[in-house]
């Protein structure tokens, strides 16, 4: 078939082109939908379809009735001449009279004549005229020649044919038979009606399936319009089924395909907003070349806070228990470390271990984590406060915290890696959590001279710490002040009445 080359030809597309264009502006004042758009252009379509076809037609029978009318002619002539035969060699002028009255009996037959070899007119309807001289088409009718009829005038009225009527083949006669050309323009005329009528039915069924039609075509379109305004309220589990094979088909499947993957990434940013604050994962799925993975030195504050004594503590309860009551108290930890715009790096047994300042550079890295470092030791005020009003088991923890340069990057085997920070600061922040009693937040003489103006802290004796040559001297951060205390507590408030509202208990 050639139609879809047609279809998507220049000048067809460009018809289209106009036609919409002509459409959609007629149809601007209206605000019509765009099933009404289709089913209006698939009505003119389909109609102007129908009316080319009916000109077709038309003119298909036009021709087809002339050449009936003709060929019918043609075999009335010839047995009007085989029937003329005898009577006119027997000079039998009632029966050849007889003749020419039943011929005209014939629908359409205006005239007829019998004449002998010398023109004379042997039979007609007129009996005047009966042995006169035919005065008509002399030179025409004496060539046709041979027994078969021919067509001998074809004129704006009538068409005039003509026969030898030959005995033993010698020519003793003609017959002459006129044809209304009225008669076929009527038949034309008639078999024109009912096409016509044929085409005004097909385009009313045109236009009354049209609609339903133009429906069964955007169906997948509107599914696809609710699918988008699904995913767009964040629904991306979302599907559309289809059962269809062609374009439309594949392009629901790629909806599918792409509701999946933003499926797959919105579960990947919630396992991620598990480690990193909402807004640096968005940040970072909004920018994901700002991470090295490769490995990159920056600098950053690193936090350990480590229960004291936990091991034996956790002897004397059931492991359920433990690991329930370590993950509401990490639950609350990691709110407050992430309210600080700190990442969770890791989880070490009882302990874990907060980043300022990685994936994403922060600048206050160090106030943050400061910030964090003493909301998070008012957190365990209040739980043990909490605790110990029903003579539960509490939980002293002591807090380490250092600031410096890391080296932050993806790190691990083949078969398993985690993206975490190493480096001195790292181990100096771990190695005073070690050492810092419950409630202590120690950190480094070099980071108490930063943030000394927004502190209150009390200086330690001199030690020795694993992996330092020289002795340290150490702070203990014993408040707050001023804005950095009010936003601290407010974070503590905050966070502890989510977690009263989210029915976590300790």
């Amino acid at each position: 078939m050639r139609l879809p080359y047609i279809m998507n030809s220049p000048a067809v597309g460009n018809k289209n082109n106009g036609l919409m264009r002509l459409i959609n502006r007629v149809a601007a004042p209206f605000k019509m939908s765009i099933r009404i758009k289709l089913a209006v252009v698939l009505s003119v379509l389909l109609s102007l379809l129908a009316v080319v076809i009916g000109i077709i037609m038309i003119g298909h029978q036009r021709r087809s009735l002339e050449d009936q009318m003709r060929s019918l002619a043609g075999t009335i002539t010839g047995e009007f001449s085989n029937n003329s035969k005898m009577p006119l060699l027997q000079n039998d002028r009632l029966t050849m009279n007889l003749l020419v009255q039943n011929l005209m009996n014939y629908p359409g037959i205006i005239n007829a004549y019998i004449l002998d070899e010398k023109l004379l007119i042997k039979g007609h309807k007129e009996l005047e005229k009966v042995g006169i001289e035919y005065h008509g088409y002399k030179e025409d009718i004496l060539n046709a020649g041979g027994p078969y009829p021919r067509l001998i005038r074809d004129d704006e009225d009538a068409l005039t044919f003509a026969s030898s009527i030959i005995f033993k083949k010698t020519k003793v006669g003609y017959t002459i038979v006129i044809f209304s050309k009225k008669f076929i323009q009527q038949k034309i005329k008639e078999a024109r009606s009912r096409i016509i009528l044929i085409t005004a039915s097909s385009i009313i069924a045109v236009l009354m399936l049209s609609i339903p039609l133009a429906s069964g075509l955007l169906n997948p379109i509107f599914r696809l319009l609710k699918g988008t305004k699904e995913i767009a309220l964040g629904k991306f589990w979302y599907r559309i089924h289809s059962d269809r094979s062609d374009e439309i088909g594949d392009l629901i499947l790629s909806f599918n395909q792409m509701a999946s993957e933003l499926e797959k990434k919105e579960l990947l940013k919630g396992a991620f907003d598990r480690y990193v604050s909402k807004p640096i994962a968005d940040e970072i799925l909004k920018n994901p070349e700002k991470i090295h993975l490769a490995g990159e030195r920056r600098e950053a504050t690193v936090l350990f806070a480590d229960i004291r004594g936990f091991t034996g503590i956790a002897l004397k309860m059931q492991p359920e228990e433990v690991v329930g009551l370590l993950n509401n108290y990490f639950t609350t930890l990691t709110e407050i470390i992430f309210h600080f715009k700190g990442t969770v790096d890791k989880f070490i047994g009882d302990a874990v271990m907060g980043v300022f300042g990685s994936p994403l550079y922060i600048s206050g890295h160090l106030e943050y984590g400061v910030k964090a470092a003493f909301g998070i030791n008012k957190a365990l005020e209040e739980i043990n406060r909490l605790r110990g009003k029903r003579e539960a088991v509490q939980f002293p923890m002591g807090i380490g915290l250092d600031s410096g340069f890391v080296v932050a990057g993806s790190m691990g085997s083949k078969v398993r890696m985690e993206y975490t920070v190493i480096g001195n600061t790292v181990n100096t922040a771990s190695r005073l959590s070690g050492i810092a009693k419950g409630g202590e937040i120690l950190v480094s003489e070099d980071v108490y001279t930063k943030i000394a103006g927004n502190v209150a802290a009390v200086e330690m004796p001199e030690i020795n710490i694993k992996g330092i040559e020289k002795s340290f001297t150490l702070y203990n951060i014993t408040y707050l002040k001023g804005e950095w205390e009010k936003e601290s507590r407010e974070t503590v408030r905050m966070v502890m009445d989510k977690m009263g509202r989210e029915g976590i208990a300790f």
